[in-house]
């Protein structure tokens, strides 16, 4: 089962369980993709604790954290980090700019370093998180998903997963926000399939990008030996 079950989370879920070639599964309980966690209970705590879980990754912006601080920044049994993502938790300007956006995500190769040499040298788990976990959360989900070796489909689904999680909460926020597209904020195949088409166009691979924003062999073996395990 991918998803974690916090209490007051709604799309927090393991990237584990999706089959790559040769009899191998991305690990479980590695990294965790989720909304942000403004309110744990001591019950979420040992849950992320008994599961390893001991890095934080915060991708919003300055004004996001300041706003709803995430709940574990302070807390000292984790180790948190604030990677801010190109975008800044801003809304594209249309539908077509949406897939746009995602890729000027990936094309601010600092951001995406900073956040990957963090995920290499965490001592247990990740949970990576944004405000609502589906737009920059679901890039470096992608990213991490062509690391495995995780076929396209699978990258598709794990996106359209946060549709299912996020949807009446997203409908609630258009009737509060009545000037925001609801097109623009909900998860669709073809915003990931076409900014997944835009990456191999310019990058070529996900291993070729690494090693164009400066991530090092040795750091992308650990991401590799983090996210691959063999099924039992």
């Amino acid at each position: 089962m991918r998803q974690f079950l916090l209490s007051n989370t709604l799309n927090t879920r393991d990237l584990g369980g999706y089959p790559i070639e040769y009899g191998k599964v991305t690990s479980y309980k590695v990294f965790l993709r989720s909304d942000v966690p403004i309110q744990v209970s001591d019950d979420d705590i040992e849950l992320l604790l008994s599961n390893n879980i001991t890095t934080i990754v915060d991708l919003r912006n300055d004004d996001e954290i300041q706003s709803k601080p995430c709940a574990l920044k302070n807390d000292k049994n984790f180790e948190y980090y604030h990677c801010k993502i190109h975008g800044d938790g801003c809304l594209p300007a249309s539908v077509e700019a949406v897939s746009d956006s995602y890729f000027a995500m990936v094309d601010e190769q600092k951001a995406v370093l900073n956040i990957m040499k963090v995920f290499a040298k965490a001592k247990g788990g990740v949970l990576y998180h944004c405000t609502a976990g589906k737009d920059r959360t679901g890039v470096i989900s992608a990213l991490l998903l062509l690391l495995s070796g995780v076929c396209k489909i699978d990258i598709l689904a794990d996106y359209q997963i946060s549709q299912a999680y996020l949807g009446s909460m997203l409908q609630q926020f258009c009737k509060t926000n009545k000037n925001v597209d609801i097109n623009i904020i909900t998860p669709k195949t073809e915003y990931m399939e076409k900014f997944l088409d835009m990456f191999q166009q310019k990058y070529n691979s996900i291993e070729e990008y690494f090693f164009q924003i400066g991530l090092s062999d040795t750091e992308v073996l650990q991401l590799k030996m983090k996210l691959i395990s063999y099924v039992k």
